[in-house]
């Protein structure tokens, strides 16, 4: 878990990679009333991401990979195949994003820019 650090306003893009099927997930601290921004790129390589509430639990699957449990915002729940999303924080806490590769892509590791955005 990588925790993605933005105080006040800011913007930060963090570089990764991911098998397919692989998962990478990231909290950022928010306060009710800012508005998050998520993005990943590029958004051709099967790459997309969920934004859970503050109230979700995180976990490990049998596989090693992250596993997170409770509500998603809206727009960024799993039927959402989010690749760019806005919203706004609806109270104090800590926010999980989690960043999945899709398990039928190109069998080589995928490179990614992932950019959050608080303000």
């Amino acid at each position: 878990m990588t925790t993605v650090s933005l105080a006040g306003s800011a913007s930060r893009t963090l570089a990764g990679e991911l098998s397919p099927g692989g998962k990478a997930l990231y909290t950022v601290q928010a306060k009710a009333g800012q508005t998050l921004m998520v993005s990943v790129m590029p958004v051709s390589t099967g790459l997309t991401f969920q934004v859970f509430r503050s109230e979700a639990t995180v976990a490990r699957a049998a596989n090693g990979q992250p596993l997170v449990m409770g509500g998603t915002l809206p727009d960024a729940g799993p039927a959402d195949q989010a690749r760019a999303w806005i919203g706004a924080i609806p109270r104090d806490g800590t926010y999980y994003v989690l960043l999945a590769r899709d398990a039928g892509a190109a069998p080589t590791p995928s490179a990614y820019n992932l950019t959050f955005s608080l303000q």
